[in-house]
């Protein structure tokens, strides 16, 4: 696989390319779109909610009842129609999407390739709807995009449909367009897209839009396999045994702040193990159950690295355990130690046969990784967790066994999603 692939950001056509081939003079308005998708259970009953704003006016909001599917899917369907209601609005306009979600902002950006074929359709038909030039992403805090957040919630609570456009807030006159406000209704929307967006789309929609090309799988055909674990392990002949995949949270800013958050580099080096979480127990070390918890420290970073694990490897919320947190000031390995064995006791009671995934500050990791070994706490120093790394280890009837440590998450999470 190759290391960079993850990162390598796509050529985009302009704004004055994309009007310019459909023969349309840009109005030089400026539209937000803020879109939201959830799954209560992921995959669970879904839904998804977005809004296109111009200034302080709210022009169009849109929420759709999905039934039963995965977060991701409803996040790229919130993307999706808040996408054609700006378009509807204005095919000219610059449009910024604001998401909280990491994985679609950083996917449409093209700075994530796209594993997942059912990604790649919802993705390719996103991209369809306005040239890429016009289109912007912007990562946003879940605290910011709350008006999206509501539209989705209250479309699963009621398992309806909403589309509503605001007319009050119709764009000024000689504008490329009026909303249309036959699109007031409470009727569910058509399965035909068309009937939303307006005018169908052509077929051959790279022509009009300038959207990017569709990820082959064809470019995987050559790659060499990637070694399993010691199929021999005694491990696995016990189908108790509980598997822990140890992420350490990437880089933070140097600036001496108590509980920083990730660098954009280090959200990358989050993104490249999820990835690899991702792939556990089907293509990358098949013979690993497919990871089904997934635990954080306190630590905001190593929460992030969760979250992002979280949206990528469809895991639900992570479960943020005290019994994993960074040692305390003045707390000795001897106390850190205590708590460790602790929390993989209850994982012994509660999650056996499991791969239990953890996002953690490397000094836990080692912990963890000596717990399991037995290694005197002294001994500790010996394990150097890196940075965005990955550990894998597995702990069965009181042994424990080490299978990969500190492998650096970018030689094999090479895409996501």
């Amino acid at each position: 696989m190759s290391q960079a692939s993850l990162f390598d950001a796509e050529p985009l056509a302009t704004a004055a390319e994309g009007t310019a081939e459909r023969g349309l003079v840009a109005s030089g308005r400026v539209l937000v779109v803020e879109a939201d998708g959830g799954s209560r259970g992921n995959p669970g009953p879904a839904g998804y909610g977005a809004l296109v704003r111009e200034g302080e006016s709210v022009l169009a909001e849109r929420a759709e009842y999905l039934g039963e599917c995965s977060n991701n899917v409803a996040e790229y369907s919130g993307l999706i129609a808040g996408l054609r209601a700006a378009a509807r609005i204005d095919p000219t306009a610059q449009v910024e999407v604001r998401m909280d979600s990491r994985l679609v902002v950083e996917q449409m950006s093209g700075r994530w390739k796209i594993k997942h074929a059912d990604m790649r359709r919802l993705a390719d038909e996103a991209r369809a709807i306005l040239p890429a030039g016009q289109v912007t992403y912007t990562w946003v805090p879940r605290a910011e995009n709350g008006a999206a957040d509501a539209l989705a919630n209250a479309v699963m609570d009621s398992r309806g449909t909403i589309a509503t456009d605001h007319t009050d807030g119709a764009p000024p006159p000689g504008s490329a367009g009026p909303v249309d406000s036959s699109a007031v209704t409470g009727d569910p929307l058509p399965a035909d897209s068309s009937a939303v967006t307006g005018d169908p789309l052509p077929a051959d929609s790279s022509v009009v839009t300038g959207s990017l090309p569709a990820s082959s799988d064809d470019d995987d055909d050559e790659e060499p396999p990637v070694p399993d674990v010691d199929t021999e392990a005694p491990s696995l002949a016990d189908p108790d045994a509980i598997t822990l995949v140890l992420v350490s949270p990437g880089w933070t800013p140097r600036d001496g702040e108590e509980d920083p958050e990730l660098t954009d580099e280090g959200m990358e080096l989050a993104g490249a193990a999820a990835a690899v979480v991702d792939t556990i127990g089907f293509t990358l070390w098949p013979h690993l159950a497919r990871p089904s918890v997934l635990l954080a420290s306190p630590l905001v970073r190593a929460q992030q690295t969760a979250e992002l694990i979280s949206e990528v490897a469809d895991l639900g919320i992570p479960t943020v355990d005290d019994d994993f947190a960074a040692a305390a000031p003045g707390e000795s390995r001897a106390e850190v130690a205590v708590r460790v064995e602790r929390a993989l006791a209850r994982l012994d009671e509660t999650c056996g046969g499991c791969t239990v995934v953890v996002a953690a500050h490397a000094d836990v990791i080692a912990a963890v990784i000596g717990t399991v070994v037995e290694a005197p706490t002294e001994a500790w120093d010996v394990f150097r967790i890196a940075p965005g790394t990955i550990s894998v280890v597995r702990r069965w009837s009181g042994r424990g066994e080490v299978h990969v440590m500190g492998c650096p998450a970018q030689l094999v999470g090479t895409e996501v999603g």
